[in-house]
């Protein structure tokens, strides 16, 4: 493990040699592979479309490990840390680009107009072969105007890359994606996730929140409860824990050092509101991933 806090990536730091000012690049699946495995654990500034052609091996998505096989394709999100292990003859592609990138033209349609559909997106999919060819086909022409740049080649990358990430979502049967309507009701939920995720650290009430959106915190946690099922306190509390996973999977820092950088008093009152989630201590849950997966 890392024996510092999680790094932060960007586009800019894979130093390849061309991007879009930082905001997008193409490459092999491969040589990302090989950059990752020598790198320490990171957090990702940027989306990335990971798309398996041929090979083997593990990712690791926060605390999750996934197999990498033929016709998978990976969504990772902002902020989340992924790491390959045990790659064999892994051919592919990927796809990083940034939150300003895919917002750079807004064709009229709010579904397309920015990363809102992003949030709920699965982590991965398989394609059946026939799928596969029609989804790389337009990675292929991504990859084209991106390996000889011209005139307005920024642009016509952002289009492609947007129906290359509606085809992806409609593959996924996304239907908080395919049913979304612009509403004050999905304003509301989507800025709490996004406060949510600016704020978990030092605000873990819903009244803390409710109090930024200017509205109760009853019908916040009632739009949430409808929307996804569970409440805004545990929305706070499944983002702080996530936050804890990475941590202890990804750097050698103590529980209590773990602690004190999520926004708790003290050891104490952090792994009992992380056992109360997890039916586990935070010491445990670090054991026992790493007794499993010794490769990551």
């Amino acid at each position: 493990m890392a024996s510092s806090l999680i790094k932060t990536m960007t586009i800019n730091s894979l130093k390849r040699p061309f991007s879009f000012e930082g905001e997008f690049v193409f490459s092999p699946l491969s040589t990302l592979a090989d950059l990752i495995n020598r790198q320490d654990f990171f957090k990702t500034k940027f989306y990335t479309l990971l798309i398996i052609e041929s090979g083997s091996g593990n990712l690791m998505i926060d605390h999750e490990v996934h197999q990498l096989k033929k016709r998978r394709v990976f969504f990772v999100n902002y902020n989340q840390v992924f790491r390959f292990a045990d790659v064999e003859n892994l051919t592919g592609e990927a796809v990083l680009f940034t939150r300003s990138f895919y917002n750079l033209i807004y064709t009229g349609n709010r579904k397309i107009k920015d990363d809102t559909a992003f949030s709920q997106l699965p982590t991965l999919t398989d394609f059946a072969k026939n799928d596969l060819t029609n989804f790389i086909t337009g990675i292929t022409d991504i990859k084209k105007e991106f390996s000889d740049p011209k005139v307005l080649s920024k642009e016509i990358i952002c289009l492609l890359l947007k129906a290359s990430m509606l085809k992806y979502i409609r593959k996924t049967d996304n239907a908080d994606f395919i049913n979304f309507k612009t509403s004050r009701k999905s304003t509301y939920i989507e800025q709490f996730k996004s406060l949510v995720e600016t704020h978990f650290k030092e605000l873990k009430r819903t009244s803390d929140y409710s109090e930024k959106l200017t509205i109760s915190a009853n019908y916040l946690n009632a739009l949430i409860k409808e929307k996804l099922d569970i409440s805004a306190e545990n929305v706070i509390q499944n983002r702080v824990i996530l936050e804890a996973e990475r941590f202890l999977l990804n750097t050698d820092l103590s529980v209590t050092e773990i602690s004190f950088e999520l926004g708790f008093s003290d050891k104490s009152h952090f792994g009992k509101y992380f056992k109360k989630i997890t039916q586990e201590s935070p010491n445990s849950f670090r054991k026992k991933f790493l007794a499993t997966n010794k490769n990551f």
